[in-house]
């Protein structure tokens, strides 16, 4: 019971910061989602609270485990709108493509920026 009552403690944690990138992201009209937005909010709570990791690490744990149902919905979508596929499925396809490209180029652009920037860091020291 004492188990149950973590986990849902660590639920209401990660809803609130939700809930609270949800609220910034509407008053201030931002052009990023709100669960986002929660994140960030939540990153910076990690940092300046440490303790709250072990409030969340179990729950984390727990859902870490069982990823693959939170694709369930997905899966339904895309059986929901399969004929979308047939008709846009290429299109979908080419800016999956694209997209991923992209990001790992710039993700790796900037990775090597990073190194750079702390090697001439480091031998200035």
């Amino acid at each position: 019971m004492l188990v149950f009552a973590i986990m849902i403690l660590a639920l209401l944690i990660l809803l609130c910061f939700q809930f609270l990138g949800e609220g910034t992201v509407r008053l201030l009209h931002l052009f990023i989602p709100g669960p986002v937005l929660g994140m960030v909010y939540f990153f910076i709570a990690l940092v300046l609270y440490p303790p709250l990791k072990q409030k969340v690490e179990a729950l984390s744990q727990f859902m870490n485990a069982h990823l693959a149902l939170f694709f369930v919905p997905a899966g339904v979508g895309i059986i929901d709108y399969f004929d979308l596929f047939g008709k846009y499925g290429w299109a979908m396809g080419v800016t999956l493509l694209v997209s991923t490209t992209v990001t790992l180029a710039v993700t790796a652009w900037f990775f090597n920026v990073l190194i750079k920037k702390n090697q001439t860091e480091t031998s200035h020291d």
